[in-house]
């Protein structure tokens, strides 16, 4: 007599189908977290550039005993002009000294949300003029810059404090309750 015990070779299409679909729950997952961790390094390292150009611009202007104003030329640029002041009409293209650009989609300016008032005057808004100091940072006294990525939550801050020689970057996301410096 044949002894007909039926032996599995392989695996059924429901098994099949149930592992590719953990698969692909794990893998969207995995993808999720790790955009978030893009953005959230590309925007620290665009506030740690934009903090380095303002300290550039600083040492530039001590060490040619000239004004510098830096200013807002559109969402991924700010340019520095050799100038007494930040008064638009005075910024032409033949005073340009430096720009810095930060790539797209991040942007110079932060949404509404995030409230920028302890952090003294915009120098999106108002410009930044540095002013030649023997022995201190030509930087203004206090100011800041901040910058979004796209139209995400991640936010980068450069800022100078009064009782500090030097520029702060620092970054956050809407959700977090502080600043984090960088």
């Amino acid at each position: 007599m044949l002894n007909h015990s039926s032996k599995k070779n392989g695996y059924t299409l429901v098994e099949v189908l149930v592992v590719v679909s953990i698969m692909g729950i794990l893998s969207t997952m995995g993808v999720a977290s790790l955009r978030g961790a893009v953005i959230n390094s590309r925007i620290k390292d665009h506030a740690m550039n934009t903090a380095a150009f303002l300290e550039r611009m600083a040492n530039e202007a001590n060490r040619m005993s000239r004004s510098l104003c830096v200013a807002y030329d559109n969402d991924q640029r700010i340019t520095a002009y050799m100038s007494s002041d930040c008064d638009n009409g005075n910024l032409t293209d033949d005073s340009e000294f430096a720009t810095f650009e930060i790539e797209p989609p991040a942007k110079f300016g932060c949404d509404a949300q995030i409230s920028m008032d302890d952090y003294g005057p915009d120098w999106i808004q108002n410009g930044a003029l540095f002013v030649p100091r023997i022995g201190l940072s030509a930087a203004p006294f206090e100011g800041h810059i901040c910058m979004q990525y796209g139209s995400s939550d991640a936010y980068g801050l450069v800022y100078k404090q009064k009782n500090n020689n030097m520029m702060i970057p620092m970054w956050r996301t809407s959700s977090a309750l502080s600043w984090t410096k960088l």
